[in-house]
């Protein structure tokens, strides 16, 4: 019989739905694209309870989804918050109001939020297709306002690679953590998101 008490120490990383409104071009969910179906679904609650037992963190952290599109997402938040569980939520889609994103901060203080924000706010959309990275923008400043750890993560590409310290300034201006990612995902050297600058390309 398997020993499930070694889980308790470790983290888990959901998908916790296969909803996203964005269409950025290096996601796994433009391949399954044509296919016109992406796979999973939504975890309800009854699931969750299953895996909060057995876990010290959670990290909502979207492969081929983001996770404030589950229905659920702010329960999920309380049900870490009185089981003294950590969380972390991965999120770029920005499909919610501001009053949902205070809400969710309000509901779990310690929880950790990762915004993935290509760019400066207005030129993000040039990567997260369908994204309002100045409405993100506000919600950042909310929750850093609020107490929160907010983390700024800055993938570089050939658009905004010219604009990481003006972005460092502005997230350092709001204490907001700013993080740089290089990605690796290109199709070739022409490749249009590539940078410029080698050092930028993993």
């Amino acid at each position: 019989m398997l020993d499930f008490k070694h889980f308790r120490h470790k983290h888990c990383t959901l998908d916790i739905s296969n909803l996203c409104s964005l269409e950025c071009p290096k996601c796994m969910r433009v391949q399954w694209k044509d296919k016109k179906k992406i796979p999973g679904k939504t975890m309800t609650v009854e699931q969750f309870k299953k895996i909060i037992n057995y876990f010290k963190h959670i990290d909502f952290c979207g492969q081929i989804s983001d996770p404030i599109f589950n229905p659920n997402f702010i329960t999920f938040l309380s049900m870490c918050r009185d089981a003294e569980k950590s969380s972390t939520v991965h999120t770029a889609a920005s499909q919610r109001p501001l009053s949902w994103y205070e809400k969710a901060f309000d509901t779990n203080p310690k929880t950790r939020w990762i915004f993935g924000v290509d760019g400066l706010p207005e030129e993000s959309c040039m990567y997260r297709i369908h994204q309002d990275g100045e409405k993100l923008f506000e919600a950042m400043k909310m929750g850093a306002k609020k107490g929160l750890q907010i983390e700024w993560q800055y993938i570089v590409f050939s658009y905004n690679e010219d604009h990481i310290q003006e972005a460092y300034e502005m997230a350092k201006d709001n204490n907001i953590q700013f993080v740089i990612n290089y990605s690796g995902r290109w199709k070739n050297e022409q490749d249009p998101y590539r940078p410029r600058n080698p050092e930028f390309s993993a």
